[in-house]
């Protein structure tokens, strides 16, 4: 079935079609405390607003075009009018991480030469060396309001630099990955086209699926949501604050969520517990970051729950792969191709994608670039996969995180974890190399211990010799994770 054609291949384009053709729906609601309740934010509005932000931006910045401004704030309705605002001002967009440490945000407003940070002040509160260092470059994201809306224009060149995302890396410091409109636009048929399959089956032309948003805005796929909902005239339920995720789902009825593991985990414990009525209509779930245990997905799915895998980076503009079969036969895998958009190909049991949502590159990084970007556009994605006869790619581990032995075998990490996390006392593990063996890292409570023992020694029993798990580290706290819910390694 041909995918979805999109007409808007552009910011401007895309601004447009939200003040002509959406003018009358509803674009975003969220929780407003001062209202002590939700407030409505129509498409006629957002784009008023985000004419508004680009014209404090044009003010602040002289000589605004291609200046880095950064987004360092909560996800907020002015964060959405922000993301759209920088670029139709003409600026590249850098979203930060509010959650990282002092010496990372420094380290990546110095490397983007942040021409203006625009911030909500909480992490000026929690750091205050951001307003000694950068004082006079912070702009309060909600200072918009009392400008008049600019004339924002079509951008020059689909393939210029747009935004630079960083990367949530399992080690060391975060990339800076560059991309365009143009690798924006890219995916948008794969991200809109699941919805126009819905309508179909339901047998209705238009129904307003409202999108509960909770993962965080400079994550990649929340900011493609917020191209791909607008693109459909959809509406976004914004929650702020994961800790008013049931007040907010109850106030503001949601059809989809996109969700990293933990949060499915929760759903899960919930479904199990009888409780399936606290996500009220919430059916259509899309779950990426890391793997999912395929019992837990099967769970929800027989809960009522339609679940779309997803494998993407911020590498591919969140593009990749798509998994929307909802029987156990393929549970375990990300999906098949997203073809035509991108070509695939296995190289020496790594998946290297190709096509117009790849990066442009890391910013101020050629090195690291021509070690993922090699001379025919082949993307090297670092993850190892299997690919079946029917089409299906499953992830079997990451090229860095071979352990390889003296002997000379290789060893998936990532094969042994899934085997540890089967283990229902197991509640994280990691495994590694430590001095020349196989060492598995647990969290589980300490009464579990001598249990966890027993299971990876019949474990180690099914296993060749060279994969055994000969030495085990008990921790007493979870590891250490970033910002899409994977353990730092």
């Amino acid at each position: 079935m041909a995918k979805i054609k999109i007409d808007v291949c552009t910011m401007y384009q895309l601004l447009c079609k939200m003040e002509g053709e959406y003018a009358q729906r509803t674009a975003i609601r969220y929780y407003d405390e001062t209202l002590e309740g939700v407030r409505e934010i129509p498409y006629r509005q957002y784009p008023r607003d985000i004419r508004r932000q680009a014209a404090a931006l044009q003010a602040a910045v002289p000589d605004i075009e291609g200046k880095r401004v950064c987004v360092l704030a909560a996800n907020s309705y002015d964060y959405a009018v922000s993301i759209f605002g920088t670029v139709l001002a003409g600026a590249v967009l850098v979203p930060l991480n509010l959650q990282k440490g002092w010496d990372d945000i420094r380290y990546e407003l110095d490397l983007v030469e942040a021409g203006a940070i625009l911030h909500d002040g909480r992490y000026l509160e929690r750091e205050p060396a951001l307003g000694d260092a950068y004082g006079s470059r912070l702009l309060p994201i909600d200072g918009y309001k009392d400008y008049p809306p600019a004339d924002v224009h079509e951008c020059r060149d689909r393939e210029a630099l747009m935004a630079i995302m960083f990367t949530s890396g399992t080690t060391g410091r975060s990339k800076g990955v560059m991309l365009s409109q143009k690798n924006l636009f890219a995916p948008m048929p794969a991200y809109c086209d699941p919805f126009r399959v819905m309508l179909e089956e339901m047998g209705v032309e238009h129904y307003d699926f409202c999108h509960f948003t909770i993962l965080p805005m400079f994550h990649i796929a929340a900011f493609t949501s917020l191209v791909s909902w607008a693109i459909m005239g959809m509406c976004h339920n914004l929650c702020c604050d994961l800790r008013n995720f049931y007040r907010d789902l109850a106030l503001m009825p949601s059809d989809t969520m996109a969700a990293v593991p933990v949060v499915l985990q929760n759903m899960y414990r919930d479904v199990e517990r009888g409780r399936r009525d606290r996500y009220g209509r919430l059916r259509i779930l899309t779950c990426g970051a890391a793997a999912c245990p395929p019992e837990q997905m099967l769970a929800l799915m027989h809960s009522g729950f339609f679940i779309m895998q997803m494998y993407g980076l911020t590498e591919t503009a969140g593009d990749g792969t798509w998994n929307n079969d909802q029987s156990a036969a393929h549970m375990a895998s990300v999906g098949v191709g997203d073809e035509p958009i991108c070509q695939y190909s296995i190289q020496d049991g790594e998946l290297c994608i190709k096509g117009d949502p790849v990066m442009m590159g890391y910013y101020k990084e050629p090195e690291l670039t021509a070690e993922v970007l090699d001379s025919d556009g082949w993307f090297h994605t670092g993850d190892l996969v299997r690919k079946d006869e029917e089409g299906y790619y499953y992830i079997t581990g990451r090229k860095k995180n071979l352990i390889i032995l003296a002997s000379g075998e290789n060893v998936s990490p990532e094969e042994l974890e899934k085997l540890l996390a089967a283990c229902p006392s197991v509640e994280e593990c990691l495994v590694k190399e430590k001095d020349g063996r196989i060492c598995a890292e647990v969290y589980c409570p300490a009464d579990a211990q001598e249990a966890v023992r027993a299971y990876i020694t019949e474990t180690n029993r099914s296993l060749p010799l060279y994969k055994r798990m000969t030495a085990v580290e008990f921790r007493a706290e979870a590891f250490p994770k970033n910002a899409t819910g994977k353990i730092v390694r």
